[in-house]
C-alpha cells in the first residue's frame, strides 16, 4: 500500500477551514492555505482606532469602519489589515471572481480616466489611482505565492460507494473526479485500516488502482440522470472489496508516506521514503 499526500479537494472540505486560525480559500483550481499569511498581516497595525460614525455612541452601522492613525495618514500596512479582513470574511470560499486570469479585475476609473484593480472589499497594497511616493510594490503577492498552495480544487465531485464483502459494512464517500483509486483509498483509509489484504473490484472485474473511476469504467451517470426528471441519487456506483486471506500486515504509515504527488498516477516512481 502507498499512502499517497492528499492532491485534490472538495469544496467542502475547503469549506471547513473558515477561522482566522486554519483559514483557506480555493482560487483559480488551486486551493491555498492563508493561515501564516493572514498571522503575518494581523501583526501590522495594533494602533488604537476610531470609529467612523459620526456619532459616538454603543451602536454602529453596518457601513462603519474602524480606522486607525495610520490608516488615515495613509500608510499601507493599515490596508493590509483591511485586506486581510476580507479574506477571513471569504474564508473558505471561492474568490476566483476578485481575479482575471493571475491579476485582480480592473475598471476605467472615471475621474483620472486610467484602468485600476477593482477591489469591491476593500484595498490592499496595490498601486494608488493617483501616483505616490509612499507606494512600494510587492515582490510576490499571495494569489501568486506558489509556497501556500496545499493542492487543487476539483473540477467536479462525485458519490461512491464501498461495500466491503468480508463484514457487509458499506461506506459512502464524496470523492473528486480526478482522484484515481489510490487517492480514493486514502479517502476510505479510516474506515478500514487494512485495506492492503483487499481487492477492488466493481461489476466483477479488478480497477486499475492508478486510473481514475472514469477511466476504470465506472460513470458517473447523474447527468443522464437528471435529463430523464430522476433523482440524481437513484444509483450509485458500488465499489466491492474482496478480502484475499493472504495473511499479510499493512506497514505502519508513519515510515512509507510518499509526500510524491506524482505516486498516486505513477505508484513505480515511489520508493516508500518518508
Amino acid at each position: 500500500m502507498i499512502y499517497t499526500k492528499q492532491e485534490y479537494y472538495t469544496p467542502a472540505e475547503v469549506a471547513i477551514h473558515n477561522k482566522s486560525g486554519d483559514c483557506w480559500v480555493s482560487l483559480n483550481g488551486k486551493v491555498l492555505n492563508m493561515t501564516s499569511w493572514l498571522e503575518k498581516q494581523f501583526r501590522y497595525c495594533k494602533c488604537p482606532k476610531d470609529c467612523s460614525c459620526p456619532n459616538k455612541n454603543w451602536y454602529c452601522a453596518d457601513d462603519c469602519i474602524e480606522y486607525c492613525r495610520c490608516f488615515k495618514m495613509g500608510y499601507e500596512y493599515c490596508d493590509a489589515k483591511r485586506l486581510a479582513m476580507t479574506i477571513l470574511a471569504y474564508a473558505g470560499k471561492d474568490v476566483s471572481h476578485w481575479f482575471k486570469e493571475e491579476d485582480w479585475i480592473t475598471y476605467m476609473h472615471p475621474i483620472v480616466g486610467s484602468r485600476i484593480p477593482f477591489m469591491r472589499h476593500g484595498s490592499s497594497f496595490d498601486q494608488p489611482v493617483v501616483p505616490s511616493t509612499r507606494w512600494r510594490p510587492i515582490a510576490k503577492p499571495w494569489w501568486l505565492d506558489e509556497t501556500i498552495v496545499v493542492g487543487k480544487l476539483t473540477a467536479r465531485t462525485r458519490p461512491i460507494r464501498i461495500t466491503n464483502t468480508l463484514t457487509s459494512s458499506s461506506v459512502m464517500l464524496e470523492v473528486c473526479s480526478e482522484e484515481t483509486i489510490y487517492q480514493i483509498m486514502m479517502r476510505y483509509l479510516p474506515h478500514n485500516a487494512h485495506m492492503h489484504s483487499y481487492t477492488w473490484r466493481h461489476l466483477g472485474k479488478p480497477l486499475k488502482y492508478h486510473r481514475t473511476l472514469e477511466q476504470n469504467k465506472v460513470y458517473d451517470e447523474r447527468d443522464r440522470f437528471s435529463d430523464v426528471a430522476l433523482p440524481e441519487n437513484i444509483y450509485v456506483p458500488d465499489i466491492l472489496l474482496y478480502y484475499n486471506d493472504d495473511l499479510t500486515e499493512d506497514l505502519p504509515r508513519d515510515g512509507c508516506v510518499c509526500f510524491n504527488r506524482e505516486c498516486a498516477s505513477k505508484p513505480e516512481i515511489c520508493k516508500n521514503e518518508p
